[in-house]
C-alpha cells in the first residue's frame, strides 16, 4: 500500500507499507509497534516517520514508513491513521519517545491505553533531570526510596512520568 500527496506539483507527503510486512506483522511478530520520526537533511527536507515491530526472534521488522513536512500533530495523525487501517482493526501497543506530539496523537487514534515508551529515552531523560541534581549515576528501583529522601524533586519527576505506561508487569495491553 503507497499513498503520495501531491498539490500543485508539490511533494506533501508518502506512505508505505508492503504487503508482505503487514501480513508479516500481523503473523510472526509481537504485538508492539515502536514509531519515531528522523529529521531528513541535504536538499530534501521533511521527516522520515517510522513504524517497526520485534518478530518472534527478536529482529527488528520494518512495517511502514512515511515521509512528511515535519513532526506535527497533523502529520503524525495521518501516519497513524493510516498504520491502523492497514492493520484492519488490530491494535498493537505504540511504543515511542515522548514527543509531545506523537504522545498526543497516540492517544487520539489509538488510545491512550495502547500508549508506552521506550526505556532507553525514559533513561537518557532521567538521568539529564539527576544531573541538574549533582546525581551522574543511574537510579534503579531498589534505590528510589533513597533518591525520594535525598531529593524528592526526582522521585515526583519519576512518578510523574506514568510508570504503568513502561513498566512491563502494570501495562495492560497484549503485548
Amino acid at each position: 500500500m503507497a499513498f503520495c500527496e501531491v498539490e500543485s506539483l508539490r511533494f506533501i507527503r508518502i506512505f508505505v507499507a508492503y504487503t508482505a510486512n503487514m501480513n508479516g506483522f500481523k503473523l510472526r511478530c509481537r504485538k508492539i509497534l515502536f514509531v519515531d520520526g528522523c529529521h531528513l537533511s541535504g536538499p530534501y527536507k521533511g521527516t522520515l516517520l517510522a513504524a517497526c515491530a520485534l518478530d518472534v526472534d527478536n529482529h527488528l521488522f520494518n512495517f511502514a514508513h512515511g515521509i512528511v513536512c515535519g513532526e506535527i500533530i497533523k502529520d503524525w495523525i495521518w501516519f497513524l491513521q493510516t498504520v491502523m487501517e492497514c492493520l484492519g482493526g488490530l491494535k498493537p501497543a505504540i511504543m515511542s519517545d515522548k514527543n509531545p506530539a506523537l504522545l498526543a496523537v497516540v492517544a487520539q487514534v489509538c488510545g491512550k491505553e495502547y500508549r508506552m515508551y521506550c526505556l532507553c529515552h525514559l533513561t537518557e531523560n532521567f538521568l539529564k533531570e539527576a544531573a541538574k541534581y549533582g546525581i551522574r549515576k543511574e537510579v534503579t528501583n531498589q534505590i528510589m526510596k533513597e533518591l525520594r529522601c535525598y531529593k524528592s524533586e526526582l522521585g515526583a519527576w519519576v512518578d510523574d512520568n506514568v510508570r504503568e505506561q513502561w513498566v512491563v508487569s502494570k501495562f495492560r495491553k497484549e503485548r
